[in-house]
C-alpha cells in the first residue's frame, strides 16, 4: 500500500490490525511520516496510531521474541515525542520494567566498535536512554550506574541514539564538505561500522587497492574465531566469510584473473573456497551468491541446535516483478549493471527502517537521514542516487 501511495489505506489497516503476533511495529513509522504534519486533525490521527501500537504492545506476552519486543522499542525511540511527555515517560518506565522482569538471555548488538552488547537488556535501555535523559534524568544515571555495558555505552554516546545520530548526520556533512564521493549506501541491520568498511570497499572497486579491505575481512575473521567471541555458527555464515565473499566478488570485477594472487591472503581453507566460488562468479559475469551472516555466541545445546543465533545481515534472492518506479514516473535503473529493481523492493537505513529510498529520494522517512549513495542489490556497486533515475525519453 506504501509502495503505491495509498497512505490513507495502509492507516486504516494498522489501525484495525489487532494482532500482537503479526503487527508490523516498523511500517507504522513510514506511516507516521508521509502523514500531513500540519493539521491539527492529522496529528490526532497520527498519536490515535501510535497509541493503538503501544495497547498492542502492551497486550503482547513477555515470552514474545526479542525481536517483535524490540521492534515496538525501535519504533518507540523514533517517535516518543509524539506523545504528550507523561504518556511517553509512562511507556518508557514500562519498557524499562520489561527489560528488568524478562530474562537476559544474552545477544551480540553493536553500534560501533566501540559499542557493543552482549547484554539484550542493556541494548534496550541503550536504545531508549535519550527518552530518560529527557523525561527522568535521574532514572537515567541510576540505569547508567547499575549497568556496565550501558555506562560505557553512554560515556561514547551521552545521549544514546540521540547522540549516535547526530553523530551520524555530522560525518555525512563533513564528507560533503571535504568532497567526498560515498556519503551513504545500501545497509542492512548489523554494526554501522560497516559503513566505513563499505566505503573502503567502493574505494578499492575505483583504486583497485584491496588491501584495505582484506584487513577488515581479517579482523572480522579474528572475531569469529577468538576465544572471547568466538562464532558458534555455521562457518558458511560467519560474517568474516560473507566479508571475503564480497571483497573477492568485487576484486574479481575490477582485477580480473590478477584477483586470484590474493587468495592466499585468506587463512581458512573453507572461507577460500567461498571466495574462490565468489571470485569465478565475477570473472564470469554472472550475478554475486545471496548472502547471509550470523552471529552465534552461544555453542551448540544438548539437542545439537544452537542457542540462540542473530541475523546481522541478508542478501536474499531477488524478487520479481514490475520495474519500480520514482513517484514522477521516472524508471529505477542501476547506473552499474543496469538491473531494475522490481516494485516491493526496500532498502533498510541506519535506524533500521525499511522502505523504498526511491519513493523519498534517499531520505529516510523514519529519521530524515539523506543517503547520498545507493548500492544496488544485484551487482553490490555503490552509486549516487540520482544517477539511479532514467529521464524518459
Amino acid at each position: 500500500m506504501l509502495t503505491y501511495g495509498h497512505i490513507d489505506a495502509a492507516f486504516d489497516y494498522l489501525l484495525h490490525h489487532d494482532d500482537p503476533a503479526s503487527f508490523p511495529f516498523l511500517s507504522v513509522s513510514a506511516v507516521v511520516h508521509r502523514s500531513d504534519a500540519h493539521t491539527p486533525e492529522a496529528t490526532d490521527r497520527r498519536l490515535n496510531l501510535l497509541r493503538h501500537a503501544v495497547e498492542i504492545w502492551r497486550r503482547s506476552p513477555s515470552s514474545f521474541s526479542p525481536h517483535r519486543h524490540g521492534n515496538f522499542t525501535r519504533l518507540f525511540s523514533h517517535l516518543w515525542d509524539q506523545f504528550p511527555s507523561a504518556e511517553a515517560l509512562a511507556i518508557a518506565h514500562t519498557i524499562v520494567d520489561r527489560a528488568a522482569d524478562e530474562p537476559d538471555d544474552g545477544g551480540s548488538c553493536g553500534y560501533t566498535d566501540e559499542v557493543h552488547f552482549t547484554s539484550l537488556r542493556q541494548d534496550t535501555l541503550f536504545q531508549i536512554l535519550h527518552v530518560l535523559r529527557h523525561l527522568d534524568p535521574a532514572l537515567a544515571q541510576s540505569l547508567i550506574d547499575s549497568h556496565p555495558q550501558l555506562a560505557l555505552a553512554a560515556r561514547r554516546y551521552p545521549n544514546g541514539l540521540e547522540t549516535f545520530h547526530q553523530e551520524m548526520e555530522a560525518e555525512t556533512e563533513r564528507r560533503k564538505a571535504a568532497g567526498a564521493t560515498c556519503g551513504g549506501g545500501f545497509i542492512f541491520a548489523g554494526d554501522p561500522a560497516d559503513f566505513d568498511r563499505q566505503r573502503r570497499l567502493f574505494e578499492a572497486t575505483h583504486s583497485g587497492d584491496f588491501e584495505p579491505s582484506i584487513q577488515d575481512a581479517l579482523e572480522k575473521y579474528q572475531q569469529d574465531t577468538a576465544p572471547e567471541t568466538r562464532n558458534h555458527a555455521p562457518k558458511a555464515y560467519w560474517p568474516s566469510t560473507g566479508a571475503f565473499r564480497t571483497l573477492f566478488y568485487q576484486a574479481g570485477k575490477r582485477l580480473g584473473p590478477d584477483a586470484a594472487a590474493l587468495l592466499v591472503r585468506i587463512p581458512d581453507d573453507d572461507i577460500r573456497l567461498f571466495a574462490t566460488i565468489e571470485l569465478a562468479a565475477a570473472l564470469a559475469g554472472v550475478p554475486a551468491s545471496s548472502i547471509t551472516t550470523m552471529k552465534q555466541p552461544h555453542p551448540l545445546d544438548a539437542r545439537g541446535m544452537p542457542t540462540r543465533a542473530r541475523i546481522t545481515s541478508a542478501h536474499s534472492s531477488l524478487p520479481t516483478g514490475p520495474p519500480m518506479r520514482s513517484p514522477d514516473g521516472r524508471l529505477i535503473r542501476c547506473p552499474e549493471c543496469q538491473f531494475q529493481p522490481p516494485d516491493g523492493m526496500h532498502w533498510q537505513c541506519k535506524c533500521g527502517h525499511a522502505w523504498n529510498t526511491f519513493w523519498t529520494a534517499g531520505n529516510c522517512p523514519a529519521c530524515h537521514f539523506q543517503w547520498e549513495v545507493t548500492q544496488c542489490p544485484s551487482c553490490r556497486e555503490m552509486s549516487e542516487h540520482q544517477a539511479w533515475y532514467v529521464p524518459e525519453p
